[in-house]
């Protein structure tokens, strides 16, 4: 009744959103449904050893391989349509897969929660595009999969890869691209500075609406800083410039998801005279003949998270048309 009288000034079409103490209430019911044993939240799920599962976007139906499979054959084709000009432009195509977490981690999950198949759509679109001569895509498990046996390289409550993690993913990509440009070497650890913040709360408890799990974020960063970046517009959008004063590398076009904005683009911007970096939903807009000759790009890297991988067929369908 304290709770109602408080919640109904605003009056009782907004009654939901002006709860008195909402989030408070919110927080508590959810700390006594852990205490309780329950492991099940919307867009959540609490795996073993404190780590957390992002539920949304199917990735967990990604993880047990029950999702549709890629049209393998059209985005072959698209690709080998993209790929095909930009080596007649002289540019290096990379198309960069950042995992699920359950893909490093599935040792976290309940038991309950199981693969149907030993081949993930990854896995089959890698061997589809091998077997037809687009060697075009960097895998990132077998890395970041031998890393976390000394550290963790994803965080335990939130979706996305910690510092330790985008780094293992940036080495694999300059070594990647090293056949095409040899002037590019992947920094190591001792080369740069940690830098270690206060814990905050990650994307995962942030969706549970739980303010007492918290975890400290880390990434790495040059002793003297040597890059200079802007960010002339949006995140969704053309969002971030980087250069290095005085700088022959080749310079970079890079599409990317919120794991590129996780650490992973400010580690790749060391390694390239100038760095474009455009978020994927823009991509119809920037990935066209027009705009390569504008950027003139030497490299140009598509990242997408795995549980996205069935969008790159839409992402490429304008440049596929043109």
């Amino acid at each position: 009744i304290y709770v109602m009288v408080h919640s109904i000034g605003p009056g009782i079409t907004n009654f939901q959103d002006n709860l008195y103490k909402k989030d408070f209430l919110i927080e508590k019911a959810t700390l006594l449904r852990i205490k309780i044993g329950d492991r099940v939240f919307p867009l959540a799920l609490l795996g073993k050893d404190g780590w957390m599962e992002y539920t949304g976007g199917g990735n967990l139906d990604d993880f047990q391989n029950a999702k549709a499979l890629i049209n393998k054959k059209l985005l072959g084709q698209e690709l080998t349509t993209l790929n095909h000009y930009l080596k007649s432009q002289g540019i290096t195509l990379l198309i960069v897969i950042a995992p699920n977490k359950a893909s490093i981690y599935p040792d976290k999950l309940p038991e309950q929660i199981k693969s149907l198949s030993k081949k993930s759509r990854l896995d089959r679109l890698i061997s589809y595009l091998e077997n037809n001569n687009l060697p075009v895509i960097a895998d990132l498990r077998p890395g970041l999969r031998t890393a976390r046996q000394d550290q963790n390289v994803y965080y335990k409550t939130d979706t996305h890869w910690n510092g330790y993690g985008a780094f293992v993913a940036y080495t694999t990509i300059i070594n990647a691209l090293g056949s095409s440009h040899p002037e590019l070497k992947p920094y190591e650890e001792a080369d740069l500075e940690l830098v270690t913040t206060d814990p905050g709360i990650r994307d995962i408890p942030n969706l549970m609406r739980i303010n007492f799990i918290t975890e400290p974020s880390f990434f790495f960063e040059p002793k003297k800083p040597f890059v200079q970046t802007l960010h002339p517009g949006d995140y969704l959008g053309y969002f971030q410039f980087s250069s290095i004063q005085d700088s022959k590398l080749p310079t970079l076009l890079m599409f990317y998801d919120s794991f590129g904005f996780t650490y992973l683009n400010n580690y790749l911007s060391m390694n390239f005279g100038k760095s474009h970096f455009v978020h994927n939903s823009s991509m119809l807009k920037y990935l066209t003949q027009e705009s390569i000759q504008q950027f003139k790009p030497d490299v140009i890297v598509i990242e997408i998270a795995e549980r996205d991988l069935e969008q790159l067929v839409n992402y490429l369908s304008n440049f596929a048309s043109e």
